[in-house]
């Protein structure tokens, strides 16, 4: 059930997911998928190289099975309107792990990308999707489905 405190709108609309995506890396999946945010202003011009920038610090991998998954964001200061960008990949990237401290890479293959402007927002949306990230099941309906099949997940599984 979604929580209504957090925007009445919705977190994600079919504008901000994106099926089976080619791109060699991280950066360019980035750059791509945020344009939407950014011109819609719910984000600042600066918010996709910052969050390029705090993944090189702070990477978001998560090495879930079958299919390798990954959390991006960057501080809430670049955020004007709470969002949620959901990206498949046709061919998975090569990214760093979540706290990994030996630089494990892993292939990510769906990319939820937040831009969310307080912390315990962010904190209600990471608890909502570490919930569904085990269940491989949703992530292969997630990695196989198209824009619409991955816009019902999201409102209706995940409550985004």
């Amino acid at each position: 059930m979604t929580d209504p405190s957090i925007n009445e709108k919705g977190l994600t609309n079919e504008k901000n997911i994106f099926v089976d995506l080619e791109v060699r890396d991280f950066p360019e999946l980035i750059t791509l998928i945020a344009q939407p945010l950014v011109e819609d202003q719910d984000v600042v011009a600066e918010y996709p190289s910052q969050v390029i920038k705090r993944e090189e610090g702070f990477p978001t991998g998560l090495p879930t099975e079958p299919i390798g998954v990954a959390i991006p964001h960057t501080d809430a200061k670049y955020v004007n309107n709470n969002r949620v960008t959901i990206a498949t990949l046709r061919n998975p990237i090569k990214m760093e792990v979540m706290g990994g401290m030996d630089d494990t890479l892993i292939d990510v293959s769906i990319v939820f990308l937040l831009a969310l402007g307080q912390s315990n927002k962010q904190l209600n949306i990471l608890q909502k999707l570490m919930g569904i990230l085990p269940n491989a099941e949703l992530l292969e309906r997630i990695k196989n489905g198209s824009k619409e099949e991955i816009f019902q997940i999201a409102k209706e599984e995940i409550g985004l």
